[in-house]
């Protein structure tokens, strides 16, 4: 700490000299600040002082502080009002969203391979009312249109037209060939049948 307070007395000092008839503006003694510490001996000044181990104490702060701080801003009502005010903003939603995209989508990949977190949505789901609340929703006007549309636009997809119409072959195919067995049996068992 005594070293950064000799390091800017010396650039002040400096200032000084350079100008004893006049007080240096701010910008100027930026600019003298700024020219020193890019010099290797106000590199070599600013190593030393972060090795400093009373300085580095001043740097570190105390878990205890850092929980007061959060307590006493992050968790305070003005906070919490703030916060709520923040989140009303849509652009600042959907930039907090996109940000967090990422992480989401990784949590939730995590949680879907966690066998205690499947057993818990098994649970979860399983509960009579939650299965009659699926019911509900399943069976409402509002879902079946949209599972008609989904339907329809499946069947409307350009991808899945070829499969529709292989499908369709194949089975026409299939009930041709399970048709001629049936009639050559039947054929048969009717010439049986006309022998006494």
């Amino acid at each position: 700490m005594r070293k950064w307070i000799i390091l800017l007395g010396i650039v002040v000092l400096a200032g000084c000299g350079a100008q004893q008839s006049s007080t240096p503006s701010y910008e100027e003694t930026k600019k003298m600040i700024t020219d020193t510490m890019q010099t290797e001996e106000g590199k070599k000044v600013m190593r030393q002082m972060l090795s400093d181990p009373e300085f580095k104490e001043l740097l570190i702060l105390e878990q205890e502080d850092v929980k007061n701080s959060i307590e006493n801003t992050l968790l305070s009502k003005d906070a919490e009002k703030f916060w709520k005010d923040t989140f009303k903003d849509p652009t600042f939603s959907e930039t907090f969203a996109k940000s967090m995209k990422k992480q989401q989508q990784d949590i939730m990949t995590d949680l879907m391979k966690d066998a205690s977190f499947q057993k818990e949505l098994e649970t979860f789901f399983g509960q009579p009312d939650m299965q009659k609340q699926m019911e509900t929703i399943l069976q409402s006007s509002t879902n079946r249109k949209e599972i008609e549309k989904i339907v329809q636009e499946t069947i409307d997809s350009p991808l899945l037209k070829a499969k529709w119409v292989e499908l369709i072959k194949a089975a026409g195919t299939t009930e041709e060939k399970g048709k001629s067995p049936a009639k050559d049996s039947s054929g048969g068992g009717g010439g049986q049948g006309n022998k006494p």
